[in-house]
């Protein structure tokens, strides 16, 4: 993999974003994949957008797509692509904004690589010499827009200023499902931590790599398309993630769920486990949705 073919993936999710929001701004169709599981053109199309751009640059590549069905293909790769076109699906169709579509590039098991972008606010998560953030407008696939990717890709700077101590409340996202389910009830939830809840895990961890948060708990399962995107953004010098019930991440397995999830800048993981048992967190941990 050469750095062209990275920003050369960036300009394909650019031009799958503006299809994203165009749709979102209209009476959009939606169906139930079964078991009250939506999907949406948006979705759709998106996945069937990146499968085919993929796998005409990249031949020798495996692909797996929520949206897409699974074949064995894929297990023998040493490359592969994992994609959640709309992560938030539910949150895309109420027409609210905290959603995000989620590309990973795993190699041999480790997520390497991976683009987080949210069309509705612009914001944009990937990686270059570090990870990076930018703010865009839309229409996205445009010179501009590439270009500032490219200007923030190459900067030296680390978006994390160095963590001594924290000196406040770490803040600390979790999914509006687990929060209305009562898993966040316990009191210490509230005294010690300023708990938010969001949509969409994917764009929780984007927000988690550029800084802009400092922790992420969940309960329930993920799938490998949720959080691959993500988890490759995370770098091991300031951040410290893991499922709750395996001892670390490896992608790209037959069966893609994990069950829980722990994702922070190292000092708020360590403040979190001052505050609970790892070993009591995981026992809170759901093995359904």
């Amino acid at each position: 993999m050469e750095e062209q073919d990275f920003q050369e993936v960036w300009r394909w999710v650019l031009s799958v974003g503006d299809s994203i929001l165009n749709i979102y701004k209209t009476d959009f169709l939606i169906r139930d994949k079964g078991g009250n599981d939506p999907v949406t053109e948006a979705d759709l199309f998106a996945s069937e957008f990146l499968f085919e751009k993929i796998s005409n640059r990249f031949p020798g590549h495996g692909f797996l797509s929520e949206e897409k069905l699974d074949s064995s293909f894929r297990l023998d790769k040493e490359w592969v692509w994992i994609l959640d076109p709309i992560d938030g699906t539910r949150e895309f169709i109420k027409k609210n904004d905290q959603f995000a579509l989620s590309l990973g590039l795993v190699r041999n098991g480790e997520a390497i690589w991976g683009i987080i972008f949210n069309p509705a606010t612009g914001e944009f998560f990937s990686k270059g010499k570090h990870s990076f953030f930018a703010k865009l407008q839309a229409p996205f696939a445009t010179d501009e827009n590439f270009r500032t990717l490219v200007v923030e890709s190459s900067s030296v700077l680390h978006p994390l200023e160095e963590e001594k101590e924290l000196k406040q409340k770490p803040v600390l996202l979790v999914s509006f499902s687990e929060m209305k389910e009562g898993l966040f009830s316990d009191p210490f939830w509230k005294e010690d931590f300023e708990i938010r809840s969001m949509g969409s895990i994917a764009y929780k961890l984007g927000l988690l790599s550029a800084g802009f948060i400092d922790l992420i708990v969940s309960l329930k399962p993920k799938n490998e398309w949720d959080i691959c995107g993500g988890i490759a953004l995370l770098d091991e010098d300031h951040f410290t993630f893991f499922p709750l019930k395996d001892k670390s991440y490896s992608f790209n397995q037959k069966t893609t769920l994990s069950f829980g999830l722990v994702a922070g800048k190292k000092k708020a993981v360590e403040y979190l486990f001052s505050k609970i048992d790892l070993h009591q967190l995981s026992l809170k941990v759901k093995e359904r949705w």
